[in-house]
C-alpha cells in the first residue's frame, strides 16, 4: 500500500466517518457516539429475545449440533491453542533471527500459513452463528447502528430506499481498519507528528478519551504501545519496530522475561528464611499442569537437562523404585565432590 491509503485511513480516523460510494450516491458513515452506543445495547437483548422465541439455537446448542455433525470438535480448540503457542514461538524466531534475509523468509511463511490454519479452525466452530441467538441478536445491533448513524452528503440521515442496509452494511464491513493498518498509522507521519503535539496540548482529536469514538481509541492505544517501544532501554532496530510480526516477536521475549524474572522472585520469596533456604535443590509441589509448567520454568539449562536425565532413568527402571541418591547426575555429583575433597586434602598436608 502507498502513502495515500495511510493518509486516507488517517482523515478517516480524524472525521470520524467513512466516505462511501455506492452507484452514484455518496454516503457517510459515522462512527457512533455513546448515546447510540448505549441504545444498541437494548436492541441487541430485545433482538436476542425475540430470536429466542422464535427458536433460533442458543450459542451452546449449535455447538453441540456442530460435534453431532462432526463439523467440529473439542480437540479443534485445543488445536488453536497449540497453533497459537507455536506462532508465538515462530515470531520470535523471526525477531531473533530478522536480518538473516533467507531464514526470516521462511518464518515469515511459516507464520502466514500457522494464521490461516488458525482462523480456518476457528470459523468451523462460528459457521452456525448466523443462526444463534446470539448472532441474529449482533447482525440486528449492527444494522441498527448503521441505520442512525449513515447520512448523506447533506448532513441528513439516510433513509435506505435505493439502497438496502444490507448493501451498506456489506461496504462498510470490507473497510474495516485492521490491526497491521492501525499499527502502519500509529508509527508513522503524519500521525507521529500529531501524537507527539498533542501530549503537550493534552487533548488528541481536539477531544478528552471519554469523547473519542472506538477507532481513535484504537490508534491512541497503538500510538501509546508504540512510545513504549521507543523509550524502553532494549528497544529494538527500527526495521524491527516497522514489521508487525517482528515486534510481536519482542514483545513475547520482554513478556517471557518479565514472567520469568517474576516467578523466579516468587520463588526466591517462598524458599527466604525457610530451612531450605541453602539447599541445592528444592522441590515444589504443583497443584495442576499450569503450576508444573510454571515451576519447571524457574529452572535454568542445566537444571532442565539433568531433569530430562532422571525422566530417562526412571522409564528404564520398569517402574522400580529409583532412590535419590541413585540418580546418575547424583553420583556423578558426588565423585566430582569427593575428588575435589580428595585434591583439597592433598594440598593441606603439603
Amino acid at each position: 500500500m502507498d502513502d495515500i491509503y495511510y493518509e486516507q485511513i488517517l482523515n478517516r480516523i480524524i472525521q470520524g466517518r467513512l466516505r462511501i460510494k455506492v452507484d452514484d450516491l455518496v454516503l457517510f458513515i459515522y462512527e457512533p457516539d455513546s448515546f447510540v452506543l448505549e441504545e444498541s445495547y437494548e436492541v441487541y437483548e430485545e433482538a436476542k429475545r425475540k430470536a429466542y422465541f422464535s427458536g433460533c439455537y442458543l450459542k451452546d446448542d449449535a455447538v453441540n449440533l456442530l460435534c453431532e455433525m462432526d463439523l467440529w470438535n473439542p480437540l479443534d480448540k485445543k488445536a488453536v491453542k497449540e497453533l497459537e503457542s507455536n506462532n508465538e514461538d515462530l515470531k520470535v524466531q523471526l525477531f531473533m533471527n530478522f536480518f538473516k534475509k533467507k531464514e526470516a523468509a521462511g518464518i515469515r511463511n511459516n507464520i502466514k500459513m500457522t494464521e490461516k490454519l488458525i482462523n480456518k479452525t476457528l470459523a468451523k466452530e462460528k459457521q452456525f452463528d448466523h443462526l444463534t441467538c446470539e448472532g441474529v441478536a449482533g447482525f440486528t445491533r449492527k444494522s441498527w447502528i448503521l441505520s442512525n448513524t449513515t447520512k448523506t452528503i447533506d448532513g441528513n440521515p439516510y433513509d435506505f430506499v435505493e439502497i438496502s442496509s444490507n448493501r451498506i452494511l456489506d461496504v462498510y464491513s470490507e473497510k474495516t481498519i485492521s490491526p497491521s493498518d492501525f499499527r502502519r498509522v500509529a508509527r508513522s507521519s503524519p500521525f507521529r507528528t500529531m501524537w507527539a503535539s498533542s501530549k503537550k496540548r493534552g487533548d488528541i482529536f481536539g477531544k478528552c478519551a471519554t469523547q473519542m469514538d472506538g477507532q481513535q481509541l484504537s490508534l491512541v492505544s497503538y500510538a501509546m504501545m508504540y512510545d513504549n517501544v521507543y523509550e524502553n532501554s532494549e528497544s529494538p532496530a527500527e526495521a524491527i519496530i516497522n514489521d508487525d510480526y517482528a515486534l510481536d516477536g519482542w514483545f513475547i521475549v520482554q513478556k517471557r522475561k518479565y514472567e520469568k524474572d517474576k516467578k523466579a522472585a516468587e520463588a526466591e520469596g517462598i524458599l527466604a528464611g525457610s530451612k531450605n533456604a541453602n539447599a541445592q535443590e528444592v522441590m515444589l509441589m504443583a497443584k495442576n499442569n499450569d503450576d508444573a509448567s510454571d515451576i519447571y520454568g524457574l529452572n535454568d539449562g542445566r537444571s532442565r537437562s539433568k531433569i530430562q536425565a532422571r525422566q530417562e532413568q526412571l522409564k528404564r527402571s520398569d517402574g522400580e523404585l529409583v532412590h535419590f541418591k541413585d540418580f546418575e547426575d547424583v553420583q556423578s555429583d558426588r565423585s566430582i565432590n569427593a575428588v575435589q575433597s580428595g585434591i583439597q586434602s592433598v594440598k593441606g598436608r603439603s
